[in-house]
Protein backbone atom coordinates (compact mmCIF):
# COMPACT_ATOMS: atom_id res chain seq x y z
CA UNK A 1 0.00 0.00 0.00
CA UNK A 2 1.05 3.59 -0.61
CA UNK A 3 0.21 5.44 2.60
CA UNK A 4 0.63 9.17 3.15
CA UNK A 5 1.15 10.16 6.79
CA UNK A 6 0.38 13.80 7.51
CA UNK A 7 2.19 15.21 10.52
CA UNK A 8 4.93 12.65 10.05
CA UNK A 9 7.46 14.49 12.23
CA UNK A 10 5.15 14.51 15.28
CA UNK A 11 5.11 11.87 17.99
CA UNK A 12 2.27 9.74 16.60
CA UNK A 13 3.09 10.43 12.97
CA UNK A 14 6.64 9.20 13.50
CA UNK A 15 5.46 5.99 15.16
CA UNK A 16 3.01 5.30 12.34
CA UNK A 17 5.63 5.95 9.66
CA UNK A 18 8.08 3.54 11.31
CA UNK A 19 5.45 0.84 11.86
CA UNK A 20 4.10 0.97 8.31
CA UNK A 21 7.62 0.91 6.90
CA UNK A 22 8.56 -2.08 9.05
CA UNK A 23 5.56 -3.93 7.63
CA UNK A 24 6.67 -3.32 4.06
CA UNK A 25 4.30 -0.56 2.98
CA UNK A 26 5.33 2.36 0.78
CA UNK A 27 5.15 5.21 3.28
CA UNK A 28 5.18 8.87 2.30
CA UNK A 29 6.03 11.01 5.35
CA UNK A 30 4.44 14.40 4.76
CA UNK A 31 5.28 17.48 6.79
CA UNK A 32 6.59 20.99 6.32
CA UNK A 33 10.07 19.49 6.44
CA UNK A 34 9.25 17.47 3.30
CA UNK A 35 7.66 20.44 1.53
CA UNK A 36 4.03 19.71 2.39
CA UNK A 37 2.19 22.48 4.20
CA UNK A 38 -1.42 21.33 4.46
CA UNK A 39 -2.66 24.93 4.65
CA UNK A 40 -0.42 26.29 1.91
CA UNK A 41 1.19 24.01 -0.67
CA UNK A 42 2.13 20.48 -1.67
CA UNK A 43 -0.91 18.59 -0.36
CA UNK A 44 -2.64 17.84 -3.67
CA UNK A 45 0.55 16.45 -5.23
CA UNK A 46 1.44 14.15 -2.34
CA UNK A 47 -2.06 12.62 -2.14
CA UNK A 48 -2.18 11.50 -5.78
CA UNK A 49 -2.10 7.72 -5.99
CA UNK A 50 -2.41 7.19 -2.24
CA UNK A 51 -4.22 4.08 -1.03
CA UNK A 52 -4.75 5.67 2.38
CA UNK A 53 -4.00 8.90 4.21
CA UNK A 54 -3.39 9.08 7.97
CA UNK A 55 -4.08 12.47 9.55
CA UNK A 56 -1.74 12.84 12.55
CA UNK A 57 -1.63 16.63 12.36
CA UNK A 58 -1.46 18.36 15.72
CA UNK A 59 -0.89 21.68 17.43
CA UNK A 60 -0.05 22.06 21.12
CA UNK A 61 -2.14 24.98 22.36
CA UNK A 62 -4.71 25.96 24.98
CA UNK A 63 -6.07 28.77 22.78
CA UNK A 64 -9.55 28.06 21.41
CA UNK A 65 -9.05 30.38 18.47
CA UNK A 66 -5.73 28.79 17.50
CA UNK A 67 -6.97 25.22 17.95
CA UNK A 68 -10.21 25.70 16.02
CA UNK A 69 -8.41 27.55 13.24
CA UNK A 70 -5.70 24.90 12.92
CA UNK A 71 -7.79 21.74 13.23
CA UNK A 72 -10.74 23.13 11.26
CA UNK A 73 -8.51 24.52 8.52
CA UNK A 74 -6.34 21.44 8.12
CA UNK A 75 -9.31 19.05 8.22
CA UNK A 76 -11.08 21.02 5.50
CA UNK A 77 -7.95 21.07 3.35
CA UNK A 78 -7.26 17.36 3.85
CA UNK A 79 -10.80 16.14 3.17
CA UNK A 80 -11.14 18.34 0.07
CA UNK A 81 -7.77 17.27 -1.33
CA UNK A 82 -8.54 13.61 -0.59
CA UNK A 83 -11.83 13.85 -2.48
CA UNK A 84 -10.18 15.55 -5.45
CA UNK A 85 -7.34 12.98 -5.53
CA UNK A 86 -9.73 10.01 -5.28
CA UNK A 87 -8.19 8.77 -2.02
CA UNK A 88 -10.14 5.65 -0.97
CA UNK A 89 -9.56 5.90 2.79
CA UNK A 90 -8.84 8.65 5.32
CA UNK A 91 -7.78 7.68 8.86
CA UNK A 92 -7.94 10.32 11.59
CA UNK A 93 -6.14 10.32 14.93
CA UNK A 94 -8.47 11.68 17.60
CA UNK A 95 -9.29 11.64 21.32
CA UNK A 96 -11.87 9.76 23.39
CA UNK A 97 -14.64 12.14 24.47
CA UNK A 98 -13.98 14.85 21.91
CA UNK A 99 -17.50 14.73 20.46
CA UNK A 100 -19.10 15.17 23.92
CA UNK A 101 -20.13 18.86 24.14
CA UNK A 102 -19.19 18.89 27.83
CA UNK A 103 -15.65 18.00 26.79
CA UNK A 104 -15.36 20.21 23.72
CA UNK A 105 -16.51 23.23 25.74
CA UNK A 106 -13.88 22.60 28.42
CA UNK A 107 -10.71 23.73 26.63
CA UNK A 108 -9.72 25.31 23.36
CA UNK A 109 -7.76 22.22 22.33
CA UNK A 110 -10.77 19.90 22.63
CA UNK A 111 -12.93 22.44 20.81
CA UNK A 112 -10.48 22.28 17.92
CA UNK A 113 -10.46 18.48 17.90
CA UNK A 114 -14.26 18.47 17.88
CA UNK A 115 -14.28 20.67 14.77
CA UNK A 116 -11.69 18.40 13.17
CA UNK A 117 -13.88 15.32 13.72
CA UNK A 118 -16.99 17.14 12.47
CA UNK A 119 -15.17 18.11 9.28
CA UNK A 120 -13.91 14.57 8.65
CA UNK A 121 -17.42 13.24 9.31
CA UNK A 122 -18.67 15.40 6.43
CA UNK A 123 -16.03 14.15 3.99
CA UNK A 124 -16.98 12.76 0.60
CA UNK A 125 -14.56 9.84 1.10
CA UNK A 126 -14.59 6.91 3.55
CA UNK A 127 -13.21 7.93 6.94
CA UNK A 128 -12.08 5.91 9.95
CA UNK A 129 -11.52 7.66 13.27
CA UNK A 130 -9.14 6.19 15.86
CA UNK A 131 -9.84 7.73 19.26
CA UNK A 132 -7.48 7.09 22.12
CA UNK A 133 -7.36 8.05 25.74
CA UNK A 134 -4.46 10.22 26.94
CA UNK A 135 -1.07 8.90 25.86
CA UNK A 136 1.43 8.15 28.62
CA UNK A 137 3.67 10.89 27.24
CA UNK A 138 1.00 13.51 27.97
CA UNK A 139 2.27 13.42 31.57
CA UNK A 140 5.40 15.18 30.31
CA UNK A 141 3.23 17.85 28.67
CA UNK A 142 1.34 18.38 31.95
CA UNK A 143 4.64 19.30 33.63
CA UNK A 144 5.54 22.03 31.14
CA UNK A 145 2.15 23.38 30.04
CA UNK A 146 1.50 25.72 32.97
CA UNK A 147 4.69 26.43 34.92
CA UNK A 148 5.43 29.00 37.61
CA UNK A 149 9.12 28.53 38.29
CA UNK A 150 9.56 25.06 39.80
CA UNK A 151 5.79 24.58 40.19
CA UNK A 152 3.69 22.81 37.55
CA UNK A 153 -0.03 23.54 37.78
CA UNK A 154 -2.09 20.56 36.62
CA UNK A 155 -5.90 20.31 36.49
CA UNK A 156 -6.97 16.98 37.97
CA UNK A 157 -8.73 14.79 35.38
CA UNK A 158 -9.70 11.12 35.54
CA UNK A 159 -7.92 9.24 32.78
CA UNK A 160 -7.21 5.73 31.54
CA UNK A 161 -3.92 6.48 29.81
CA UNK A 162 -2.58 4.35 26.99
CA UNK A 163 0.85 3.54 25.58
CA UNK A 164 1.44 5.57 22.36
CA UNK A 165 2.57 2.39 20.61
CA UNK A 166 -0.90 0.89 21.15
CA UNK A 167 -2.44 3.83 19.33
CA UNK A 168 0.01 3.48 16.45
CA UNK A 169 -0.74 -0.26 16.29
CA UNK A 170 -4.46 0.41 15.94
CA UNK A 171 -3.96 3.15 13.36
CA UNK A 172 -1.88 0.84 11.19
CA UNK A 173 -4.36 -2.01 11.64
CA UNK A 174 -7.19 0.25 10.47
CA UNK A 175 -5.14 1.45 7.49
CA UNK A 176 -4.29 -2.08 6.37
CA UNK A 177 -7.87 -3.34 6.87
CA UNK A 178 -9.22 -0.63 4.58
CA UNK A 179 -12.47 1.32 4.86
CA UNK A 180 -15.51 -0.33 6.42
CA UNK A 181 -18.00 2.34 5.33
CA UNK A 182 -18.76 4.39 2.28
CA UNK A 183 -18.20 8.15 2.17
CA UNK A 184 -18.37 9.61 5.65
CA UNK A 185 -20.90 12.23 4.61
CA UNK A 186 -23.46 9.49 3.82
CA UNK A 187 -22.49 6.54 6.03
CA UNK A 188 -20.70 8.28 8.87
CA UNK A 189 -17.12 7.48 9.89
CA UNK A 190 -16.06 4.14 11.33
CA UNK A 191 -14.97 4.75 14.93
CA UNK A 192 -12.37 2.73 16.88
CA UNK A 193 -11.28 3.38 20.48
CA UNK A 194 -8.26 2.26 22.47
CA UNK A 195 -7.36 2.75 26.14
CA UNK A 196 -4.89 1.50 28.71
CA UNK A 197 -5.62 -0.87 31.61
CA UNK A 198 -5.64 1.46 34.63
CA UNK A 199 -7.66 4.47 35.73
CA UNK A 200 -5.63 7.26 37.32
CA UNK A 201 -5.57 11.06 37.14
CA UNK A 202 -3.47 13.68 35.42
CA UNK A 203 -1.82 14.99 38.60
CA UNK A 204 -0.69 11.52 39.66
CA UNK A 205 0.80 10.98 36.20
CA UNK A 206 2.62 14.32 36.32
CA UNK A 207 4.04 13.60 39.79
CA UNK A 208 5.31 10.20 38.66
CA UNK A 209 7.22 11.76 35.77
CA UNK A 210 8.53 14.59 37.97
CA UNK A 211 9.87 12.01 40.44
CA UNK A 212 11.39 9.98 37.61
CA UNK A 213 13.19 13.00 36.15
CA UNK A 214 14.43 14.23 39.53
CA UNK A 215 14.32 17.91 38.56
CA UNK A 216 12.66 19.16 41.74
CA UNK A 217 9.39 20.07 40.04
CA UNK A 218 6.45 20.39 42.43
CA UNK A 219 3.02 19.51 41.04
CA UNK A 220 0.16 21.66 42.28
CA UNK A 221 -3.19 20.17 41.30
CA UNK A 222 -6.78 21.35 41.47
CA UNK A 223 -10.09 19.85 40.32
CA UNK A 224 -10.62 20.50 36.62
CA UNK A 225 -13.04 23.42 36.33
CA UNK A 226 -15.40 21.71 33.86
CA UNK A 227 -17.31 18.46 34.30
CA UNK A 228 -16.23 17.32 30.86
CA UNK A 229 -12.57 17.53 31.85
CA UNK A 230 -13.09 15.78 35.18
CA UNK A 231 -14.81 12.65 33.90
CA UNK A 232 -15.41 12.94 30.14
CA UNK A 233 -12.08 11.54 28.97
CA UNK A 234 -12.68 7.95 30.07
CA UNK A 235 -13.35 5.38 27.32
CA UNK A 236 -16.60 3.63 26.57
CA UNK A 237 -17.18 -0.07 27.25
CA UNK A 238 -16.27 -1.16 23.71
CA UNK A 239 -12.79 0.41 23.66
CA UNK A 240 -9.88 -1.91 22.95
CA UNK A 241 -7.82 -2.45 26.11
CA UNK A 242 -4.04 -2.42 25.83
CA UNK A 243 -2.40 -4.10 28.83
CA UNK A 244 0.74 -1.96 29.06
CA UNK A 245 0.53 0.07 32.28
CA UNK A 246 1.63 3.64 32.95
CA UNK A 247 3.69 2.78 36.05
CA UNK A 248 5.70 0.22 34.10
CA UNK A 249 6.28 2.73 31.30
CA UNK A 250 7.59 5.29 33.79
CA UNK A 251 9.97 2.79 35.39
CA UNK A 252 11.29 1.60 32.05
CA UNK A 253 12.07 5.18 30.99
CA UNK A 254 13.80 6.11 34.24
CA UNK A 255 17.54 6.67 34.39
Amino acid sequence: MRVVVLGATGEMGGLVVDLLGARGHAVVPASRASGVDVLAAGLADVLRGADAVVDCLNVETLSRREAVSFFGGTASAVTTAARDAGVPHLVLTSIVGTTDPAVSRSTGYYAGKAVQEETHAAAAVPVSVVRSTAWFTLAETFLRQVRIGPVAVVPRMRLRPVHPAAVADLLVEVVVSGPSTGPAVTDGPAVHEVAGPDTTDSATMARAVATRDGEGVRVLSFPAPFRGMRHGLLPGPTARRDERGFADWVSRRSG
